[in-house]
């Protein structure tokens, strides 16, 4: 529906989505190789960014410096040999003393990723589960921010935001933590601020939370997420963010994984988020996300990952998604759960039926998982309507009936499975 991307992205007053420089719609389809900086050469860099671009992702979200999910030793050292910052320890760092050769390599990912028109979600200090001390088996930097002066920190979101001009940057606060202080972290925003103030940040929460719940209050959030639980079920979350005040854009950021969670809660999980409201989503999968690092992604290191890893049947299937919603005006969806579009029981959990309906009318899309629904064709603006079931798992059409639809009355839809019932004109 729309041509390349072109950068940078932005945040516009009373929409729900991201544009980009054009003025362009932006669907967020990421993958999240957290560990991707310091696991991986330059040259695999490459790699797997031209696997991902092939197969439809236009994002990843990654660690710009890593604590603990790293094969290195000490873990935030890249394979490289380099350090991020001069005399460092896990638990205090002088965010004023990059070293020059660790950020070229992270120069060279950004770059790499804007030259494939994807998008780089980058945490500058993810705090990590729980938050954690000094240990270098804590997950995250929560210690060292904590350390650090207000002032150090702004300076180290100046050094990034003069340095990452490229505009295919989101900035993201927070990791896997809601800190009794998000005003402290935030200073790296107010660097970054002070440099672009037009920049896109985000935030990352505990798991079961939004980042709008934690971080709204900070000067410049400006793009809400919603992390939900491992069952694939995220319809909650989502239209509780769809429902607050702004509009705010939210997208889904992290949920269940693939090789740990089932293909199904892993491809539900962000049908629902999108046709709740959601912008876009972020996919995940195990050893991807840390690049085969030993702490939690399996030891079979970066080189065996990208060869291995990166063409699962969730990854296919996650790609069916992009491929149906890039089809369509997507970011006219608004979500339909008043019975005006679907009359029938919606259902809960994995089986949740969730309509969402054009808000011109001119095309609708429904999420079933198997059960009969009755949908109010008149809720349609085309006078006559075909009627298609999408395969969520192999992205295939087929008729949902035998002849286009008149848009009166209420027709019932039996699916032979889990499929997207889309409506549009015939």
């Amino acid at each position: 529906m729309s041509g390349p991307v072109v950068f940078p992205l932005s945040v516009v007053a009373g929409k729900r989505h991201l544009v980009d420089g054009a003025g362009q719609p932006f669907f967020l389809h990421a993958d999240t190789p957290w560990s991707l900086v310091v696991q991986c050469t330059e040259t695999q860099f490459a790699s797997y960014l031209d696997v991902r671009q092939a197969q439809g992702f236009n994002g990843v979200m990654v660690n710009l410096i890593e604590h603990y999910f790293s094969s290195q030793t000490p873990f935030y050292r890249d394979v490289a040999g380099n350090v991020p910052f001069s005399g460092m320890t896990h638990s205090v760092v002088d965010f004023t003393q990059p070293v020059e050769a660790y950020w070229r390599r992270v120069d060279t990912l950004v770059n790499l990723a804007k030259a494939r028109g994807m998008v780089v979600i980058a945490f500058p200090a993810y705090l990590g589960f729980g938050g954690g001390g000094a240990s270098p088996n804590d997950q995250g930097w929560d210690s060292a921010v904590n350390n650090a002066s207000d002032a150090a920190l702004r300076a180290y979101g100046s050094f990034l935001a003069n340095r990452y001009r490229q505009g295919n940057v989101i900035w993201a606060m927070g990791g896997d933590f809601n800190p009794s202080n998000p005003a402290k972290q935030w200073n790296i925003t107010q660097g970054i601020r002070a440099i672009d103030p037009a920049a896109v940040i985000t935030a990352h929460g505990a798991r079961g939370t939004s980042a709008y719940s934690v971080w709204a209050g900070q000067p410049g959030f400006n793009l809400n997420n919603i992390y939900c639980g491992t069952d694939g079920v995220s319809y909650g979350y989502a239209t509780q963010e769809y429902g607050r005040p702004g509009p705010m854009p939210f997208f889904f950021i992290e949920g269940g994984y693939g090789n740990a969670e089932t293909d199904t809660a892993v491809r539900r999980q962000a049908y629902q988020a999108v046709l709740s409201g959601a912008c876009g989503h972020c996919f995940g999968a195990y050893p991807v996300w840390g690049m085969g690092e030993p702490n939690a992604n399996w030891g079979i290191g970066a080189a065996s990952t990208i060869s291995g890893y990166l063409d699962t049947v969730a990854t296919r299937q996650i790609v069916h998604l992009k491929t149906l919603f890039g089809a369509y005006a997507w970011h006219q969806l608004v979500p339909r759960t008043d019975g005006s579009l679907v009359s029938s029981a919606l259902g809960s959990g994995s089986s949740r039926v969730c309509p969402a309906l054009a808000s011109d009318g001119s095309f609708a899309m429904v999420l079933t998982t198997g059960a009969t629904v009755s949908v109010n064709l008149a809720a349609l603006s085309p006078t006559q309507l075909r009627a298609r079931w999408f395969n969520p798992l192999d992205g295939s059409f087929s008729a949902a009936g035998s002849s286009l639809l008149a848009n009166a009355g209420t027709v019932a839809f039996t699916p032979p499975g889990e499929r997207v019932l889309v409506l549009d004109a015939g």
